[in-house]
């Protein structure tokens, strides 16, 4: 079976992923705090850091990644942990909310040496994991993927998703396809 890691554990996606897949070794995680080692289990989740993560090089066939990227500080070096953990060829999946009308993508807020800084004000999105939410510090734009590109991908596109047979309908949900 395929080895897969979804940025998400306690998500309805996964729970599907996990019983549909079942031929598959799949793992799941959410981010629980800086606190954590990466793949640490607090009360049943697995935590890990998208900026490091705790995979061994190499070990992984595909990322799933739904709406994570937008709330990392350093987006770069996420994509660049996600590249190491893949196999030559691993494929990952990720959507991410993109401004498709701007070249450049937008820092909202920075990490640096531990101290929050709000460049533009604080926005957040839904948490599965916190009823505050999760603090987005990137709106990104088309620069995304020469920045996914940049860290050692074969190729970075982006695929519009459609499907009516499963309700997938409307403007179409954009996915990053990202290969190494």
């Amino acid at each position: 079976g395929q080895h897969v890691y979804f940025m998400e554990q306690v998500t309805p996606i996964y729970n599907w992923a996990t019983t549909t897949f079942k031929e598959d070794h799949l793992v799941g995680s959410e981010y629980l705090g800086h606190e954590y080692e990466g793949g640490a289990e607090i009360k049943g989740i697995r935590h890990e850091d998208v900026e490091k993560l705790s995979f061994s090089d190499g070990i992984l066939d595909l990322i799933v990644s739904n709406d994570v990227f937008e709330h990392v500080p350093n987006p770069a070096k996420a994509f660049a942990e996600c590249v190491r953990v893949l196999k030559p060829g691993g494929v990952m999946l990720a959507t991410i909310p993109f401004h498709s009308g701007c070249d450049l993508s937008v820092t909202r807020a920075e990490l640096i040496n531990g101290e929050l800084t709000y460049i533009l004000p604080a926005a957040y999105h839904g948490n599965p994991v916190s009823t505050k939410g999760s603090l987005v510090f990137t709106d990104f734009g088309w620069d995304v993927i020469k920045e996914m590109q940049s860290v050692g991908l074969s190729s970075a596109s982006v695929e519009v998703y459609v499907s009516e047979r499963l309700g997938h309908l409307g403007g179409g949900q954009l996915v990053f396809k990202l290969i190494k």
